[in-house]
């Protein structure tokens, strides 16, 4: 007679992967280029997941379960102008397709704290999302993007992307990285057409 204990084996988890684009190192930390990094371990954090180095994944991986799926967080330590090396790392050793995964990246083009969720889109000048495209073969897939507000007139965009936010900027990046959040937390248990409805909203 067949067991009915092995025939009642919990349902695979479905995974999604979380990639926060940054620099590694400390004189990078904190900077307006960082915040996916902030925002990656923001949510890490408020799952209870630790980060661990992964060589084999190019990396720091941080895994957990929200709801009912399993989530992994990827913070790629290759600098910013090579991510995609440690994406394509990571989504080939789960095994997971592009609507698995979300990048959340920094962006100029908008105020600082606005949100921009989209399934797609160009990389924008932005090498992180650069790289991953080269290495992905496809702009296809999903993106949060983080408003830092625009260059100052007069200031190299380098110098300003790679410096630290201002004193009253750093005031408000606490409600920016919870609400970041929130829309991740919306992603994995509603999807993304919820999140982007609800994330999308002007600050």
């Amino acid at each position: 007679m067949k067991s009915l204990w092995s025939s009642q084996r919990e349902p695979r988890l479905k995974t999604y992967l979380i990639i926060g684009l940054g620099n590694p190192g400390a004189a990078y930390e904190d900077t307006r280029h960082n915040v996916g990094f902030q925002v990656a371990r923001e949510f890490a954090t408020r799952h209870g997941m630790k980060f661990r180095q992964e060589a084999r994944l190019y990396g720091e991986l941080a895994e957990g379960k929200v709801e009912r799926s399993k989530v992994l967080v990827l913070l790629p330590m290759t600098y910013m102008n090579n991510s995609g090396r440690a994406v394509q790392a990571c989504m080939n050793y789960y095994k997971l397709g592009l609507e698995d995964i979300v990048v959340i990246v920094d962006d100029v083009a908008f105020d600082l704290g606005d949100l921009r969720l989209k399934k797609e889109g160009s990389p924008g000048g932005h090498n992180g999302l650069k790289s991953i495209e080269e290495h992905l073969k496809t702009s296809s897939y999903p993106r949060l993007r983080i408003g830092i507000g625009a260059a100052p007139k007069r200031q190299m965009l380098a110098d300003y992307v790679l410096g630290k936010f201002s004193a009253g900027e750093q005031k408000d990046l606490s409600e920016i990285l919870n609400k970041a959040t929130d829309v991740l937390d919306l992603w994995i248990e509603k999807g993304i057409q919820m999140a982007m409805t609800e994330g999308n909203k002007k600050n």
